[in-house]
């Protein structure tokens, strides 16, 4: 029985071939046709270049400018001496010490932010004199004029009444205390930088 269906399964595959004429199977039978070489397009491969380059460079600049804004945001510009002192002085205000009591310690605080900004600003070694070794020295110095080491002496007097004498001073007399540190400040904030940074001292 199987052999009966192999032999059918045969002829029938044999029959077109049969039927088919010679001279058309012979030129049918051909081999394969290698893949075709497509033609090069230089001009686009370059051009596909210059753009995948132009935008590589493009992201490169942006990534540098990037992190030099970034630096620079981190850069803080150092504040001069007289900027210093005013914030001193506005945090200070800000801590209210007279109203909790703390007379002696405002005062303490009040006398060295304007014996630092002196420092700062003129190059003189404020906080290492006593007032009155200050004062002495200061008739000399030619960068204050006479109403200006008149208010520098009454300030620095008032502070030590306060510190050493233990004098209580009264709501007006801290608030005036307060304006003449500021004004001395505000007077002498617009001279040169040059004299902020020369090496003068006393």
């Amino acid at each position: 029985m199987k052999t009966l269906k192999s032999s059918r399964i045969l002829f029938f595959c044999l029959i077109p071939i049969l039927f088919v004429p010679s001279s058309v199977r012979a030129e049918d039978i051909r081999d394969v046709k290698p893949p075709l070489d497509l033609p090069i397009n230089y001009f686009f491969l370059f051009l596909l270049l210059t753009i995948i380059a132009v935008v590589l460079i493009a992201l490169g600049i942006r990534s540098i400018f990037q992190r030099l804004k970034k630096k620079q945001l981190m850069i803080t510009i150092p504040q001069s001496a007289w900027e210093v002192a005013l914030d001193r002085l506005e945090n200070l205000k800000k801590a209210n010490w007279p109203a909790q009591g703390k007379i002696k310690e405002y005062y303490s605080s009040l006398s060295d932010i304007e014996r630092r900004y002196i420092e700062d600003r003129y190059r003189i070694k404020a906080p290492e004199m006593t007032t009155e070794e200050f004062l002495w020295n200061l008739k000399n110095f030619p960068q204050l004029n006479a109403v200006q080491k008149d208010s520098l002496k009454e300030f620095l007097n008032s502070c030590d009444m306060v510190k050493f004498a233990k004098y209580a001073p009264t709501v007006q007399e801290v608030e005036e205390s307060f304006r003449l540190a500021q004004k001395f400040i505000e007077e002498t904030k617009g001279q040169k930088e040059a004299i902020e940074k020369g090496s003068y001292g006393i």
